[in-house]
């Protein structure tokens, strides 16, 4: 991904969660459960069904929707929070992989 920000364990995400959302405390184990849950089952996908994603946004937006789900089982602020942060992530992949098809797009050229 082009950082070296990157947690290598579990303890180096948590504080990786903390600097970058230090409001979220409480929902940090959402998204690692999300996270590893999507790569789990696209895991199981190509394994066993030789469906390999095209690209590794696809595991992120797979996530997204396991919060926005589990977000359904929260009540109030919580769940507009997890929504919220669902919305942040799913934008935020989006953005993402518009800057990597335009940095492919101008390699391919030049």
């Amino acid at each position: 991904m082009g950082t070296d920000l990157c947690p290598n364990n579990l303890w180096q995400y948590y504080s990786w969660c903390y600097i970058y959302l230090p409001d979220g405390a409480k929902f940090y184990t959402f998204g690692l459960a999300a996270i590893c849950w999507a790569v789990w089952n696209y895991r199981n996908r190509a394994t066993f069904e030789f469906k390999h994603p095209k690209t590794p946004f696809e595991i992120v937006f797979s996530a997204c929707v396991f919060i926005t789900y589990w977000a359904g089982l929260l009540k109030g602020a919580d769940r507009e929070a997890m929504e919220r942060g669902s919305q942040m992530l799913r934008t935020s992949t989006s953005n993402m992989m518009m800057i990597c098809a335009a940095a492919t797009k101008d390699s391919a050229t030049t």
